[in-house]
């Protein structure tokens, strides 16, 4: 028989014991929830998980990814059992490897069907099988959903009670002396006294997650942000300082080394900008702030960026956490206007894990 199943087609199951498999090069969670009519569990117990393993007719073995199932022993009030993948890497999103396969084996190791899901977004937990109770026995129907919110999203959806005790919100990271300034913003780079400014620090500050392990409690998650500043004459990148180039070639910006985890605290990278020194044909420096590793920023934790003068007193600073599924900022723009330099916040996401891919990005904002 032609195992593939797709989209909207259904499958006969029969009544014999079933093994749900799930292929997958990368990690990935099996779950399963037992439905009622209505799309619900009846309490929490009809969710199979690593955690809790069993249910009445189903059983997870979570070694082998596996489910088994045994129609006879599923309660009579239960007509789906829909089964959950969350990919084990808390960033890792589906359609960035190679779709995991499922296949319903039945006796004697014969394969009832195959699903493998399509048009899957970027997301880290799908429901993709739903074994439907029929007058003449079970079905395997596809039922490909995703949940940007990850397992904790598709199980509440289906009526999951997920228990999140209250956290004390965390300290605020370094000197909090400055006004916020808000995309658009335009500001004059001037002391109290009105004297401009002629030294300037742009610092970058983040923190690695907590992530839950499979087998042990939490555990931190390194993410590496770069911070970069591209030096543009009108619409032309000449130079640039991050952290491959610690210094642009006239020495008027230097990036004081690169931080790979976000661990410690305060400012995790810096760039220091000798305002007096720039040549005057430069006629911007944009910072950008880009993921390496391609982390989205839904999953960055205490983030900011803030500017300094000569003597670390605070100018001005922004939150970057308000998250997003993008893995670039460009944060503000250092530009002249009339021999005066001034600071305007830009505050827009990107797609760049490099500063030199933000170059045509940039170029709007010039």
């Amino acid at each position: 028989m032609d195992a593939a199943l797709l989209r909207g087609r259904t499958v006969g199951l029969g009544l014999e014991e079933l093994r749900v498999v799930v292929h997958s090069e990368v990690g990935i969670d099996v779950a399963a929830l037992l439905l009622t009519e209505g799309g619900l569990v009846r309490s929490d117990d009809d969710l199979v998980f690593h955690n809790y393993p069993t249910a009445p007719g189903v059983v997870l073995d979570a070694e082998a990814a596996t489910l088994v199932v045994t129609p006879e022993a599923i309660p009579a009030d239960i007509d789906v059992v829909r089964i959950v993948l969350t990919l084990t890497d808390p960033f890792a999103r589906f359609p960035n490897h190679e779709p995991p396969r499922v296949d319903v084996v039945g006796a004697e190791g014969v394969l009832l069907s195959t699903t493998v899901p399509s048009d899957v977004g970027p997301v880290p937990t799908i429901t993709l099988l739903d074994l439907i109770r029929a007058k003449d026995g079970w079905h395997a129907r596809p039922v490909v959903r995703g949940y940007r919110g990850g397992f904790a999203e598709a199980v509440t959806t289906h009526g999951i009670v997920v228990d999140t005790p209250p956290t004390a919100p965390e300290p605020p990271r370094g000197p909090a002396l400055a006004p916020v300034l808000l995309a658009g913003d335009d500001v004059e780079l001037r002391r109290e006294g009105g004297d401009q400014l002629t030294f300037v620090k742009l610092g970058l500050g983040w923190d690695p997650i907590k992530v839950q392990g499979r087998w042990s409690g939490t555990r931190d998650a390194p993410i590496d942000l770069d911070a970069s500043a591209l030096v543009f004459a009108g619409r032309d990148l000449i130079d640039v300082a991050f952290f491959a180039q610690l210094s642009t070639r006239d020495g008027t910006i230097r990036h004081f080394g690169d931080n790979l985890t976000g661990d410690g605290d305060g400012d995790d990278e810096i760039i220091s900008v000798d305002l007096t020194r720039i040549p005057s044909y430069v006629t911007a420096v944009v910072f950008t702030i880009t993921s390496y590793a391609g982390h989205t920023f839904e999953n960055v934790k205490n983030a900011f960026w803030r500017l300094v003068d000569g003597n670390d007193t605070e100018l001005s600073r922004s939150s970057l956490s308000a998250g997003g599924p993008h893995t670039g900022m460009l944060v503000a723009k250092l530009h002249r206007e009339q021999g005066i330099w001034k600071l305007q916040a830009l505050g827009r996401p990107i797609e760049a894990n490099h500063p030199v891919a933000a170059v045509e990005q940039i170029r709007p904002w010039l």
